[in-house]
């Protein structure tokens, strides 16, 4: 995504000075760096800082409670809402948890095994919900009574209070809840606080709220879309349901994101270029934050490789979250470890772009090599291989757990494009099958490819992956529950996941091997599979049997999905 931010412009004309005043991130900021660090030779080798590591463990046992909301905003013409409450054993965050606890009337002691607790509103302590969880469980939903709120744009501070049965250790959380004025125009969409997942809702959805798997491609604005509608057409033709155009944006952006709205393809609002100038930003979501297409925000694209000042993002996302709180925002992060905190702190939703296909993983087009701490080869700390996607997907969900934070989703950008010196080809089809698969194994609520237009026969292939993973029944999988991975033995490059849903569970299976696979391969799944109830991608002949789906002679590079019955 490099020439491109180069090269924007603002929106707006009569646009005010910036307003965000910050150096770039890191040190030697007089010199060129990406990710923090130098890429021309002939400069200094240094530590580009930023890295994010692991907490210490606690010596002894932590009761890590938390709470959120169900969904990021509740609206007025909603009755009921819902609480999350986790109560996860951790060595790195919580309270202290000694696992005994006295019992009523008796001198003995049992095990610490429910946390009995009340959820209120922080100014009154008016209660809500009063319950209990079993300790070292997560993902625990307690509904309650949204008319005992009035509608406000600002939030309601929400209080839980924990406590052993016999009192003696307490446990506090704290979250915030937003229950909004109803809107009357254009869209709303919601995060799902539980699964990750969007429920959006417009005039389309008979304003109901639905789920949705964003699935498109970053697009072309001012060479593409900008030129014609049929363009913008022709890419609703291919069935991707959500489309990224690319600032920046001529003064016909209107006429456009109109067109879209009269088809309902549901775009990203893209601000890369001027998301560090508050009035531009006041300006540009005043423009669209009704129409009935809009699905999210993007500010920031790659800040952390551009080194963009650590609060940038943040006062962007401030910004936008008081104008229009109905919809989330979101960015992209490139590099693989460099000021994830401060960068991350300003979004809603995670964006990895990881780039492997066509790189020298190793020395880089400016002749220096690449590791954690020189060059830049297109791929920030990456292999070369089809897991440096799942490996940043993986990594992101790590960095939150270290910061405690309540889970982001995150979305994965997967390469349909070469060039720039760093990458010598496009991916192949059936390698393009297989960064998304493992996009959505490893977690991923959305996919937005960078880029469009694209070739062909690439175009082509998404779109029938898309119109499997935007659709039930995959759909229901993929936004109502997260993913599971499994370790199949022998079997390093097969990255298998499976998620429940009710009665059923959905498989979901990648071959990142190169060569072909002779023999019977074996998954060994954690629960009983009483038949296949549907392939909705892929074409290998899987079998069941008790535990076990087994396959014979796996191709290279193949990738499916099963629901099976359990």
């Amino acid at each position: 995504m490099r020439v491109s931010w180069l090269t924007l412009v603002a929106l707006t004309v009569g646009v005010g000075p910036l307003t965000v005043v910050a150096q770039q991130s890191g040190s030697h900021t007089n010199i060129p760096r990406w990710c923090g660090k130098p890429y021309e030779p002939g400069y200094p080798n240094y530590d580009p800082g930023g890295e994010l590591y692991p907490p210490a463990p606690s010596p002894s046992q932590l009761l890590d409670v938390q709470l959120a909301p169900r969904y990021s905003i509740y609206v007025s013409s909603e009755t009921t809402g819902s609480f999350v409450v986790d109560a996860a054993v951790s060595r790195i965050h919580g309270a202290s948890y000694v696992n005994a606890t006295g019992n009523a009337g008796s001198g003995t002691l049992s095990p610490f095994s429910t946390l009995f607790f009340s959820i209120a509103l922080e100014s009154n302590d008016q209660p809500l919900v009063q319950n209990n969880v079993t300790v070292n469980t997560t993902g625990n939903l307690f509904e309650f009574d949204l008319t005992q709120f009035a509608p406000s744009t600002t939030a309601y501070s929400i209080v839980l209070y924990g406590a052993s049965v016999d009192g003696n250790q307490t446990y506090t959380a704290t979250t915030d809840l937003y229950y909004l004025p109803d809107k009357t125009t254009g869209s709303v969409t919601k995060v799902d606080n539980l699964n990750g997942g969007l429920l959006f809702r417009n005039n389309a959805t008979n304003s109901q709220f639905t789920p949705v798997f964003p699935f498109g491609f970053y697009t072309d604005y001012g060479g593409y879309l900008e030129l014609s509608l049929e363009n913008v057409q022709a890419y609703a033709d291919y069935g991707f349901n959500t489309i990224h155009p690319i600032a920046s944006y001529s003064p016909n952006v209107t006429t456009i994101l109109s067109y879209m709205d009269s088809i309902d393809l549901l775009f990203q609002y893209d601000m890369r270029g001027t998301y560090q100038n508050l009035t531009s930003v006041t300006q540009q979501v005043n423009m669209v934050k009704d129409y009935s297409a809009l699905l999210l925000y993007y500010t920031a694209d790659e800040p952390d490789g551009n080194q963009d000042p650590l609060n940038g993002t943040t006062l962007a996302y401030n910004t936008i979250a008081t104008l229009d709180k109905y919809h989330p925002v979101s960015l992209v992060l490139n590099c693989a470890n460099y000021y994830f905190s401060s960068y991350g702190s300003g979004t809603d939703i995670l964006m990895e772009d990881a780039y492997p296909i066509g790189i020298n993983a190793t020395y880089s087009k400016w002749g220096t090599v690449c590791n954690a701490t020189y060059g830049d080869c297109g791929c920030d700390d990456c292999a070369g291989e089809l897991s440096d996607v799942s490996a940043r997907l993986d990594d992101f969900t790590s960095y939150q757990e270290w910061l405690g934070w309540w889970p982001k989703p995150t979305w994965a950008v997967p390469q349909s494009f070469y060039g720039e010196g760093y990458w010598s080809r496009d991916p192949t089809v059936a390698e393009t099958w297989a960064m998304n698969s493992l996009s959505v194994n490893h977690g991923a609520k959305g996919i937005m490819l960078w880029t469009f237009p694209t070739e062909d026969e690439l175009a082509e292939a998404n779109a029938q992956q898309a119109a499997v993973l935007s659709k039930e029944p995959v759909l229901g999988f993929v936004t109502g529950g997260q993913p599971t991975g499994v370790v199949v033995g022998g079997y390093p490059l097969l990255d298998v996941a499976y998620w429940v849903v009710g009665g059923q569970a959905m498989v979901g299976v990648a071959n990142l091997d190169y060569a072909d696979g002779t023999g019977t391969v074996m998954v060994d799944l954690p629960f009983s599979v009483m038949g296949i109830a549907s392939q909705p991608w892929g074409s290998l002949d899987w079998s069941a049997m008790n535990t076990t789906l087994a396959v014979e002679d796996l191709p290279a590079l193949a990738t499916s999905l099963l629901i099976v019955n359990i």
